[in-house]
């Protein structure tokens, strides 16, 4: 039995290749292949109908069906029981609990800033006892001292230019120096902690010690000459524009006259004016080149001090009288301020 089975178990393969060899003879011929190839487009044809039939409805809206109430539910969904009434949340606990930080429990403590103490007077009194005289580089030229503590305003020159200061204001020197207090004659300054004194005028103890001798002969000093401008709109118009200037801005005056201080022995006289750039302005005011203005509305310009009161008063003036030196002959130069009293 073996014997038999192996014998035919090794005529497999020439059987299957007789059978092979057969069949492609059977294919090879014309009337047979023809068959073939016709079976074989007849299926790929009804394949491509198939396919066309599905991309068709594919397109075409299908109706939704309605899903059956009894079809059975995988893993349904559930929720947990509701209570008829909800707890209530205090709402002032949970602040409590600081779930984000304490609030301010970080942030930086914004430092507290000390209002400024205005000087008292007591601070002030006295302090000008034993100060010596400052060695600064400054200059007193007017001083007006608004109550008795020592407060007011000063006009300080420093290097040609001059301005004025206020109590506790600081100077436009090297250092920490600030005017501390403002006296009638002198101003007491704080150097770095010093007290040194800046009076208006030194003076000579030479000619303080020799009486002046009486003169026997006293000059004869003629009437002065009246120029009234009052009646003229236009030098009214003019003069009130440059009396705003002055407190506006100080420095266009200088396109209209210029203004040096004239001394004697030392002493100031008064101020002496010469046309600036608008030369027909300053002869349409009434000046000439050369004037000599010794006093403004009954104020003398010979005493520094009265420069801060000259100029608080003709803030409000409704008219400027200069008294007025012109060629050894005194004049009064009357201009209006007010332009309702010109006449037109």
């Amino acid at each position: 039995m073996p014997a038999e089975w192996l014998s035919s178990s090794s005529d497999v393969p020439g059987r299957l290749s007789q059978a092979l060899e057969g069949a492609l003879y059977q294919l090879a011929r014309p009337a047979r292949l023809r068959r073939l190839r016709r079976i074989l487009l007849a299926l790929f044809a009804l394949w491509a109908v198939v396919a066309l039939a599905r991309l068709i409805w594919a397109f075409v809206p299908v109706a939704d069906t309605a899903i059956p109430d009894d079809l059975p539910v995988i893993n349904p969904v559930t929720a947990p029981p509701r209570t008829e009434a909800g707890d209530d949340v205090d709402i002032e606990r949970m602040v409590g609990w600081h779930l984000f930080g304490e609030a301010g429990a970080n942030a930086p403590i914004a430092p507290v800033l000390e209002q400024p103490v205005e000087a008292q007077p007591a601070a002030r009194d006295g302090i000008e006892k034993g100060a010596p005289e400052s060695r600064l580089d400054l200059k007193l030229r007017g001083a007006m001292a608004s109550t008795e503590d020592g407060l007011g305003h000063a006009i300080i020159e420093y290097q040609k230019r001059q301005a004025v200061y206020a109590v506790d204001d600081k100077l436009p020197v090297s250092g920490d120096v600030v005017l501390a207090k403002v006296m009638q004659r002198q101003v007491v300054l704080d150097n770095g902690g010093t007290y040194e004194l800046l009076t208006l005028f030194e003076e000579s103890d030479l000619g303080s010690g020799v009486p002046a001798a009486p003169a026997r002969n006293p000059p004869v000093v003629p009437p002065a000459t009246v120029v009234d401008k009052r009646v003229e709109s236009d030098t009214t118009a003019l003069a009130r524009s440059y009396r705003d200037q002055l407190y506006e801005d100080p420095q266009s005056l200088a396109d209209v006259v210029s203004i040096n201080a004239v001394r004697e022995n030392g002493q100031l006289l008064g101020y002496r004016v010469a046309p600036g750039r608008k030369r027909e302005q300053f002869e349409q005011l009434g000046f000439r080149a050369g004037d000599l203005v010794t006093g403004i509305n009954g104020i003398s310009l010979d005493d520094p001090a009265n420069t801060m009161r000259l100029y608080q008063t003709m803030r409000t003036a409704s008219e400027a009288v200069f008294e007025l030196q012109r060629e050894q002959q005194q004049l009064t130069l009357s201009v209006s301020l007010d332009e309702s009293l010109a006449e037109p």
